[in-house]
């Protein structure tokens, strides 16, 4: 499934502070709780899922992922 991130990744070399380009990602695994971790341009990151886009926006442009629907990421104990 595809997901997108507007998301700073200082790896990337994104600013903080600054807007960060909106990039497609792949989820490796929630936590059950808030927080993602994503393949993005080929780095490994994790940030909150409210961060976590259904379609190509920006914060606040639309709904994050729901997180019934990450729920079959979710790592087991």
């Amino acid at each position: 499934m595809k997901f997108w991130t507007d998301y700073p990744i200082l790896a990337l070399g994104d600013e903080p502070g600054k807007p960060a380009p909106i990039r497609e990602c792949e989820v490796l695994s929630y936590d059950g709780d808030k927080y993602v971790d994503v393949l993005v341009g080929g780095i490994k990151a994790d940030f909150k899922a409210g961060y976590l886009y259904p379609r190509a926006q920006r914060c606040g442009e639309g709904p994050a992922v729901s997180l019934r629907v990450l729920e079959q990421y979710e790592v087991q104990p």
